[in-house]
């Protein structure tokens, strides 16, 4: 009898969902790097289910309210379109502890790609991505933003 619950707690065990030791695998790396870039890609509105996909480095350096808050401000940037990625292609190192996933941006300029390193911790895969949302480097950009409507309309004409 206690064999037979030793067997069934082993296989409970083995078949519980997120056990890490089936995770390291090519198909859980892409599994994770294609859920990444749909919360990029359709969830930009709730920051936090990216902040999940960030390496624990990333987390030690910026907490999940900051990252949120850095998220949105960086999306009110005046693109064409904020960031949206397009799977391309993925490498993984041999031993499966690291690996690159490769995107092409949509509506940028043809031929940009978006390469995001990804490492295996704490039993899953995550991001290396947002890596200057910490120091604010993100908001040099807001320093001199290009956009303007006067390109759009003669506002020196009013009333005339």
């Amino acid at each position: 009898m206690r064999r037979a619950f030793l067997i069934l707690l082993c296989m409970a065990l083995l078949a519980a969902p997120g056990c890490t030791r089936f995770n390291k695998t090519e198909a859980h790396a892409l599994e994770r790097v294609l859920a990444f870039a749909h919360e990029i890609n359709y969830n930009y509105g709730e920051p936090a289910g990216i902040y999940a996909y960030l390496t624990q480095a990333f987390k030690d350096t910026m907490g999940e309210e900051a990252f949120v808050e850095a998220f949105r401000k960086e999306r009110t940037y005046p693109y064409l379109v904020p960031l949206f990625i397009n799977y391309r292609s993925m490498e993984l190192s041999e031993d499966a502890l690291s690996g690159t996933a490769h995107f092409s941006q949509a509506a940028r300029l043809p031929g940009m790609v978006y390469d995001v390193p990804f490492v295996y911790e704490n039993g899953d895969y995550y991001m290396m991505a947002f890596e200057d949302f910490p120091g604010g480097e993100y908001l040099d950009k807001f320093e001199d933003i290009p956009y303007s409507l006067d390109m759009y309309f003669d506002f020196g004409n009013q009333g005339d």
